[in-house]
């Protein structure tokens, strides 16, 4: 079976739906496990809410018959809005790791006990975290992966692909899509 290609026509769709999981995880880690976001946390989730509504215009001028350059535009664009997240995770990442001194305002509003158990903090409600202060990380080690670090990777993807696509022509040779007859083919019929 032959791979689904990736191209500028349907990319969009995919960053829609990558975006759509990353908000959900984002959102379902909130409120079921009870790490309220912190300022960077926030900063990474606009980073996806911008890319989620340039993937819709873009489905939707891709449906209205675009032309292959606008689409390689609005890859682009969406390759630079998830190069941009991916910095702000890193950036995050970094200031968890104590590399980069945290930003001035970002500073817990309770406390915030990273070493507790995962599964215990379930149906407690926790305070903000600083942006210096990473809830759990994986492995569970000083030097782990956080959810920004996790982040930094899925955007930097996301970015890949997203540039990826821009550069690479629509297939028109697929089952579903009606063959086009070109004109000088129609006169010798």
């Amino acid at each position: 079976m032959e791979r689904m290609p990736l191209d500028r026509a349907k990319w969009p769709f995919i960053a829609l739906l990558a975006c759509a999981a990353v908000m959900a995880t984002a959102y379902a880690v909130e409120i079921f496990l009870h790490f309220a976001p912190c300022q960077m946390c926030w900063w990474q989730r606009y980073a996806y809410m911008a890319a989620g509504a340039i993937a819709l215009v873009s489905i939707g001028i891709n449906w209205r018959g675009a032309r292959p350059g606008l689409m390689s535009a609005t890859c682009l664009l969406l390759g630079v809005v998830f190069l941009v997240g991916a910095f702000i995770a890193g950036w995050h990442a970094l200031v968890e790791w104590k590399i980069l001194p945290a930003l001035e305002g970002c500073v817990a509003s309770g406390t915030l006990d990273p070493e507790s158990d995962l599964w215990g903090k379930l149906g407690k409600p926790i305070a903000v975290a600083s942006c210096a202060d990473a809830p759990f990380r994986v492995p569970n080690v000083e030097w782990g992966l956080s959810m920004a670090g996790a982040n930094a990777f899925v955007s930097l993807a996301l970015a890949v692909g997203s540039l990826m696509a821009a550069s690479r022509p629509m297939r028109t040779d697929t089952a579903n899509e009606p063959v086009r007859v070109s004109s000088e083919a129609h006169e010798h019929v």
